[in-house]
C-alpha cells in the first residue's frame, strides 16, 4: 500500500472516529443534574453573587427595560436567597408511589453523610402517653377518630406481660438509614408562616413556635414534644373559603385543603381514613425506604401509624396538622438480626405502668420494621438533634373482662453497640 493510500485511509478512520464522539452524547437531563449538583456545592455568598451578575448584565443588554423593574426582580433574588439560606422549603404534591433509596422528607431531600455519622443515637420508647403528637393547636374538632383505625381497633396495653413470640419476622437488610433534623427556632416558624401568607397573631405559649393568623386560617407551631415524642409540627385551621368548598370523598376534601396553601405531603405516605359520627379524620401516613427491605411507616409513642392529618367535619376540612417541613440529614446504621430483635422484645421492659392483675399472658404474633422519633436529650432546644430511628414494633393480643386488648413492644432495630443507652 502506497504512503498516499495509507493517509487516506488515516484521514477516513479519523473522520469516523470524530464523527462516533460528536454523536456520543450523556443521557437525557445528566447535564442539567450535573449543573446543578455543582452548583449545589458552591458557597451560598457565590450562588447569590452570581444570579445578581446575570440579572445586572440582561438589564445592560436590553436598556429599555426600566429601572424600577431591575430593581423589582433584583429583590426577588435577595429574597429567594433568604429562604434558601434560612432551609426553608415547602412541600410540593403527595404521591403514593414508592422509590428506593433515601426519601425526601417534608420538602427536603435528606443529605447523606457517612455511615455511623451521628455517633451513638438514643434508643426509641413507647410511651404511656396515647395522644397524636398532631393532636394540638387551636382546634377542639374532630380529635375522636386520632387512631389509625386501619391499623388497630382495640386499646393498647403497655404494662407488665408474661410474653411469648409465635410469629414470623423476616429481615433482609443489614443495615437502614437514620434520618436526623435540628429542632426549629422561632425565627423559622415565622418564615414558614410568611410563606403562608400568616403573620403573628399572639405571644406563643410554652412549647410552642408561635401562632400566627393569616386571610382565611389561623396557625400554631410547636416545637419537638417529650410525650408523646414527635417531631416539629404545624396545626392549621381554616377560616374562610377553604372551609365551604366541597370535594366528592374526604381524601379529596383533604388533599383540597393541603394544596390551597402548598401543604402537601412531598415525601412518600400511604392513606388511611378514621370515621367517627360525622368526624373523619384522613391520615397521610409517612413511610421510610430501607434499601433492600422496602417502606416503613412513622409510628407514635403507642405505635399507631401517622403522619400528616386532616379532619373534616360534615365533609368540611376543618383542621390540617403535620411535621413541618425541616431539612433532614441522614446516615446508615447496622441493624440487628429477627432473631435479635425477638429475643429483646421477649426481654424488654414493659414501658406503661401495671393496669392489670395479675400481669395477662400475650403471645406475640406480628412484627415490622418501623420508623419512631427519638430525642438526643430532655431539653429540646433550638439546634438541638432530633432522629427518625428503625424500629422493630411486635404486636399480639388478649382478653381481660371482656376487653381485647393490643400488646406493643418497640425494640431500636440498631445495633446495641450504636446506641447510648
Amino acid at each position: 500500500m502506497s504512503e498516499d493510500e495509507e493517509d487516506i485511509e488515516l484521514r477516513a478512520l479519523q473522520r469516523q472516529l470524530d464523527d462516533a464522539f460528536e454523536t456520543t452524547r450523556p443521557r437525557r437531563g445528566f447535564e442539567d443534574q450535573l449543573w446543578l449538583r455543582l452548583q449545589a456545592r458552591r458557597p451560598f455568598w457565590r450562588r447569590v453573587q452570581d444570579g445578581l451578575a446575570a440579572v445586572v448584565d440582561r438589564a445592560r443588554e436590553v436598556p429599555a427595560v426600566p429601572a424600577a423593574a431591575v430593581a423589582a426582580v433584583l429583590i426577588v433574588v435577595i429574597g429567594v436567597g433568604v429562604v434558601s439560606l434560612s432551609g426553608l422549603k415547602l412541600g410540593g404534591a403527595g404521591s403514593v408511589a414508592t422509590t428506593s433509596g433515601v426519601q425526601p422528607a417534608a420538602g427536603n431531600f435528606a443529605q447523606a453523610l457517612a455511615p455511623g455519622s451521628f455517633g451513638a443515637l438514643p434508643s426509641p420508647v413507647l410511651s404511656s402517653t396515647s395522644s397524636s403528637p398532631l393532636d394540638f393547636g387551636p382546634s377542639k374538632v374532630a380529635t375522636a377518630p386520632a387512631a389509625d383505625q386501619s391499623v388497630r381497633a382495640n386499646p393498647v396495653y403497655l404494662g407488665p406481660t408474661t410474653l411469648t413470640w409465635t410469629g414470623k419476622l423476616e429481615v433482609n437488610a443489614t443495615q437502614a438509614p437514620v434520618f436526623r433534623y435540628q429542632e426549629p427556632t422561632g425565627a423559622f416558624a415565622n418564615q414558614f408562616a410568611a410563606s403562608l401568607g400568616a403573620v403573628p397573631a399572639a405571644s406563643a405559649g410554652s412549647g410552642y413556635l408561635g401562632t400566627y393568623s393569616g386571610q382565611d386560617f389561623t396557625m400554631s407551631v410547636r416545637s419537638s414534644s417529650g410525650a408523646p415524642p414527635g417531631e416539629p409540627t404545624f396545626a392549621l385551621v381554616p377560616t374562610g373559603a377553604d372551609r365551604q368548598a366541597s370535594q366528592n370523598t374526604p381524601s379529596n376534601a383533604a388533599l383540597a385543603l393541603l394544596s390551597a396553601h402548598n401543604l402537601a405531603p412531598s415525601w412518600v405516605y400511604t392513606v388511611s381514613v378514621g370515621t367517627a359520627g360525622d368526624q373523619v379524620r384522613v391520615n397521610f401516613l409517612r413511610t421510610f425506604a430501607i434499601p433492600g427491605q422496602g417502606p416503613a411507616h412513622l409510628v407514635d409513642g403507642v405505635g399507631d401509624r401517622y403522619g400528616l392529618a386532616v379532619d373534616l367535619k360534615g365533609g368540611q376540612p376543618v383542621r390540617a396538622a403535620g411535621p413541618l417541613p425541616l431539612s433532614l440529614d441522614s446516615a446508615a446504621y447496622p441493624i440487628i438480626t429477627a432473631n435479635q430483635a425477638v429475643h429483646a422484645a421477649l426481654a424488654s421492659s414493659p414501658a406503661g405502668p401495671a393496669t392489670i392483675d395479675p400481669s395477662p399472658a400475650v403471645n406475640l404474633t406480628s412484627a415490622e420494621l418501623v420508623y419512631a422519633v427519638v430525642h438526643s436529650g430532655d431539653t429540646l432546644l433550638p439546634g438541638t438533634p432530633g432522629f427518625y430511628e428503625p424500629c422493630f414494633l411486635f404486636s399480639g393480643t388478649f382478653t381481660y373482662n371482656g376487653t381485647t386488648y393490643l400488646k406493643r413492644v418497640l425494640v431500636p432495630a440498631v445495633d446495641p453497640s450504636q446506641l447510648n443507652s
